[in-house]
């Protein structure tokens, strides 16, 4: 069910590609940037990207291990890896769970609408 979503995200975040990772988000969909700090698409989103992007040259995987689907919204648990560019210029790596929830929009595909890496912290 929710293949697509993971597979264009993924190869979006990879490829550091903004504009096709923020086609993964609803219209007014977020992602929390830090426990308690959230962007939306229409707040700073793109333009924080572009900089972490630039800065972080990120790789990420994961996995939906839960999904709980009501009709039209979804809550799914990820365990995810990301890998990023540290101060010093080498490769660190972070792991998590994360809490997102997603809606199928009327064009029939699944979007977040929240991007909660931080899961229940």
């Amino acid at each position: 069910m929710f293949e697509e979503i993971q597979e264009k995200y993924r190869e979006a975040f990879n490829s550091g590609d903004v504009d096709a990772l923020l086609d993964n988000y609803a219209q007014h969909g977020l992602t929390v940037v830090e426990p308690g700090v959230a962007l939306s698409r229409s707040d700073d989103l793109r333009e924080a990207m572009v900089t972490y992007f630039a800065e972080a040259k990120p790789r990420t995987d994961y996995e939906f291990v839960h999904t709980y689907v009501a009709g039209d919204v979804a809550l799914v648990v990820t365990e995810w890896s990301l890998e990023e560019q540290g101060p010093d210029g080498g490769r660190e790596t972070q792991r998590g769970r994360a809490t997102d929830v997603l809606v199928r929009e009327q064009d029939g595909k699944w979007r977040f609408a929240v991007d909660n890496r931080f899961g229940s912290r």
